[in-house]
């Protein structure tokens, strides 16, 4: 490294520096009160549930309705408070990354940053219209009515089929909250962000092929790579001590050119695929979004004050740093994941670099559409979808950080959706979680919903359908028996066939979500 060489990358480590202070400030600051405000106003929305599940079940249908009117102003004047509450706080956000961004000289960020905030101040505008014109109490109203039509739906359906036997009935019915605690499926779910180690992986090698771009990734001035800086919206690269142990400071240029310089031989340094914050973001919608269809997301990592928690990395080599979605199964079924095949009663989800798509959905078969059986293995479906779990190989989601991570953080949810049963078939417009670009309509009349709904939802429908997919293809889940038990004693074969399995897997690979 030359004399003037060492002068500059000192002068911009300095820079930087102050750049990470001013933006990790704002971000702890805001981060803590807004998680402040999630904490009080998910008791409150957990309390307004509590209050009107009594009523549909003790006040007969005077009183659930009485109870969903009700429950739903409050809850929807809770909601249009958090989301005009959340469009401030990410207002200052966006503030605080273009200060960071323009003391760091990284121009990917600052971009990034003034993208976000223009999107940011529109849709705070449109969360005030809608909140002025009663919008959020409308939606309240009818997420309370969708959410006694589901329950109504799951005690039937659970009644229906484990009505035979009292005792596994009345254990199925305590398990999903339809006696006493709340009502739902619960998922114990573990988020794991890939993360690339110099110590194992050749990172130097990949920046100079130009495979990544280290000062990019960093949010620092890079002058090789635009592109590779917006590919990678939200990566942390850490400096590493020779134990392990991580700097709680982000790296600065000095570190990252001293590495390059030495071609590994000097310092140390981690690269992670998402940010922690951005990674609570999706932990946070995908556990407000399952909760529409009556499943409570179990996460390992926080989502609330993540600030002050750890984020569960995974370490992958350069193999894994842009890798076919396909391989999910087989990453999965190495040993440090810990992922058996057959029903898995818990979700792994895979924080990934570089995919050939958003996202995808491991050891399910999936048929849709025109691929729709006559028989399929799951009875009442009424959405066009047959999805079964597909026994011999591991389960679990995949899916990468898009830009602009407020549009895309939904992708997660969407994964998870197929992971619980659910397919594009059907789901034309954006309002849908589930939708697919490939047949997305922009006049699809349930776009109205979105005056209402303020972002993409999963349906009633959806609801149902996710339910019948619980009992019919995760029913030791349900009972905690062996699946040839839980299953009346008949195993099932598997319908597809080498081939139909063959294309089904050709199918996944054109998944955009």
């Amino acid at each position: 490294m030359g004399f003037f060489s060492s002068i500059g990358n000192a002068v911009s480590s300095a820079a930087s520096a102050v750049g990470d202070v001013v933006e990790d400030v704002v971000d702890a600051v805001v981060d803590t009160v807004e998680d402040a405000v999630d904490t009080v106003t998910d008791a409150v929305q957990s309390g307004i549930e509590s209050a009107t599940d009594w009523l549909c079940d003790n006040a007969g249908s005077v009183g659930c309705f009485v109870g969903n009117v009700v429950g739903g102003l409050i809850g929807g004047f809770v909601k249009g408070f958090s989301d005009i509450m959340h469009g401030i706080f990410d207002v200052v956000r966006d503030l605080g990354g273009i200060v960071g961004s323009i003391l760091r000289l990284d121009l990917p960020g600052l971009l990034k940053n003034l993208g976000n905030l223009v999107q940011n101040v529109f849709d705070l505008g449109i969360d005030g219209l809608r909140f002025a014109t009663g919008g959020y109490a409308v939606g309240g109203i009818v997420d309370k009515f969708k959410r006694s039509e589901l329950r109504k739906f799951v005690e039937q359906l659970v009644d229906d089929t484990f009505g035979d036997n009292p005792e596994r009935l009345d254990r199925v019915r305590k398990a999903i909250g339809l006696e006493g605690k709340r009502f739902g499926f619960r998922l114990p779910s573990k988020h794991l962000t890939f993360y690339l180690d110099s110590d194992n992986t050749p990172l130097w090698r990949m920046h100079k092929d130009g495979i990544i771009d280290l000062y990019a990734m960093a949010g620092l001035l890079s002058f090789n790579s635009f592109s590779l800086g917006i590919a990678h919206p939200n990566t942390v690269v850490k400096s590493v001590s020779a134990n392990g142990e991580e700097s709680a400071w982000p790296v600065n240029r000095y570190i990252i050119s001293k590495y390059l310089e030495s071609e590994g031989r000097e310092k140390r340094i981690r690269v992670y695929s998402i940010s922690k914050r951005v990674v609570s973001q999706m932990l946070d919608t995908a556990a407000r979004k399952l909760d529409d269809v009556g499943v409570i997301l179990e996460w390992n990592d926080r989502k609330n004050f993540s600030w002050f928690g750890g984020q569960t990395g995974i370490e992958v080599t350069e193999n894994e740093y842009d890798m076919s979605s396909n391989r999910i199964e087989s990453l999965l079924g190495q040993p440090e994941y810990g992922r058996q095949p057959n029903v898995n009663c818990s979700l792994i989800a895979l924080g990934a670099f570089k995919l050939d798509n958003f996202g995808r959905v491991g050891g399910r078969d999936i048929f849709e559409c025109e691929n729709f059986p006559d028989d399929c293995e799951t009875e009442g479906r009424d959405d066009d979808c047959c999805i079964t779990v597909e026994r011999d190989v591991p389960s679990g989601v995949i899916y990468r950080d898009v830009y602009p991570t407020d549009t895309f953080q939904y992708i997660l949810a969407h994964e998870i959706g197929h992971f619980l049963g659910l397919c594009h078939c059907g789901h034309d417009g954006f309002q849908n979680i589930m939708y697919t670009s490939k047949s997305l309509n922009f006049f699809d009349p349930g776009i109205v919903s979105l005056y209402w709904d303020s972002e993409p939802h999963f349906s009633l429908k959806d609801g149902k359908n996710v339910w019948r997919f619980i009992v019919d293809q995760l029913r030791p889940c349900l009972t905690g028996e062996p699946e040839e038990i839980a299953i009346d004693d008949v195993v099932r074969t598997r319908r597809s066939s080498l081939n139909s399995c063959a294309v089904v897997r050709e199918e996944q690979k054109s998944y955009v979500e």
